[in-house]
């Protein structure tokens, strides 16, 4: 019996790791605009961005900066209490990557770490320890003593990071090794990823779901944040560390507008330091003073963060990044995650496959009537 067809439009993490599950059963074709390797700013997996050269308080030498890749990904769950559904992604996901670290890091760029998680301010009273505090290894409650200058309560557990230009290599090699196929294309309508042999349609365009014809979703909006990539001895960041505002009782999803403070090291020594969180912005033009606040807040809240007899962050570059026919077909839409589709990608691509599994059951069931 032949394979069904399938075709993935998107070659970000949600659709290279929806292709690479599919392919172990269906033939998948991968229809997209920009593929990893690639630097364009549309591309949201990677965060990229173009940028001009400039001078920063904390740069020994002028930076000529072209365009890089400099999205920082780590996996830390923003899934609220009673939101099950999302809780079982991103803990598949986290056993998904846990395994990766532990056995192929160096081919996967997925590596364990200590994860921290500080608030400036904190009531006991309203304090509940997130879901995943039996999932996390580790996972325990910081000492006075423990807590950076201004942070009045913490948490830490093991957790890992992700080098995403690396991974998505690795995901596209595997899609490859798997036998399956890309097509390069920009869409103007969803019916041009339909070819006549196409029986599954998956819908991973992210923030392209905005303007695609035939989804044309005014649900996903564009959001940019302003992030510093600075390059350090490899192994010298072995943790990474979010710190909240207060009046935050946990991660949570960002507001509209505001400064964030996170660390998020890759396998390479490169580090991300973080950030802003602008909705409804696309624009990718960089703001150096935006930048040296970002380095300053994460300095003092992790002076470790410098290398012992620097004085000096090296920084390879600073810049914002921009999110986000007649014949019976099943389509479904990966889509939406805004900036935790890392964190869930995984246990939400393993997701669409169970559905399309239950649509085909369901449909075998009704031609028997």
């Amino acid at each position: 019996m032949s394979k069904k067809r399938a075709t993935v439009i998107g070659a970000g993490i949600s659709g290279l790791t929806t292709a690479v599950l599919l392919q172990k059963e269906y033939k998948v074709t991968i229809i997209a605009r920009n593929f990893p390797g690639e630097l364009k700013s549309e591309y949201a997996s990677p965060w990229l961005v173009n940028q001009k050269s400039f001078l920063s308080n904390y740069c020994l030498t002028m930076l000529k900066i072209k365009m890089y890749n400099r999205a920082g990904a780590h996996w830390r769950s923003d899934a609220k209490p009673e939101d099950t559904r999302q809780q079982d992604f991103d803990r598949e996901t986290f056993n998904h990557f846990w395994n990766l670290a532990n056995t192929k890091p160096s081919e996967t760029g997925i590596m364990v770490v200590d994860g921290f998680d500080y608030w400036d301010e904190h009531s006991p009273m309203e304090w509940k320890d997130p879901w995943f505090k039996d999932l996390c290894p580790e996972y325990r409650h910081l000492t006075k003593k423990e807590l950076p200058t201004g942070v009045e309560f913490g948490t830490t557990y093991k957790t890992i990071t992700i080098n995403p230009p690396k991974h998505l290599d690795y995901l596209l090699a595997s899609f490859y090794a798997l036998g399956g196929t890309i097509k390069r294309a920009s869409l103007t309508h969803i019916q041009e990823a339909i070819f006549n042999d196409t029986d599954i349609l998956i819908n991973c365009s992210g923030l392209g779901s905005r303007t695609l014809g035939g989804v044309l979703d005014q649900s996903v909006h564009p959001a940019s944040g302003q992030t510093v990539l600075v390059q350090l001895p490899i192994g010298h960041v072995n943790w990474t560390f979010g710190r909240y505002a207060a009046g935050r009782t946990d991660g949570g999803t960002h507001r509209k507008n505001e400064s964030l403070t996170y660390v998020i090291p890759r396998d390479n020594g490169e580090v991300i330091l973080g950030g802003t969180f602008c909705q409804d912005d696309y624009s990718t033009i960089p703001d150096t003073k935006i930048a040296d606040a970002i380095i300053s807040r994460c300095l003092s809240t992790r002076p470790d963060l410098l290398p012992t007899g620097e004085t000096k962050l090296n920084i390879k570059r600073h810049g914002v990044e921009s999110e986000k026919a007649g014949k019976r077909i099943l389509l479904c839409h990966n889509y939406g995650h805004g900036g935790y589709g890392w964190q869930s990608s995984y246990g939400a691509s393993k997701h669409v496959i169970q559905i399309l599994k239950q649509a085909y059951k369901e449909d075998g069931e009704n031609k028997k009537i």
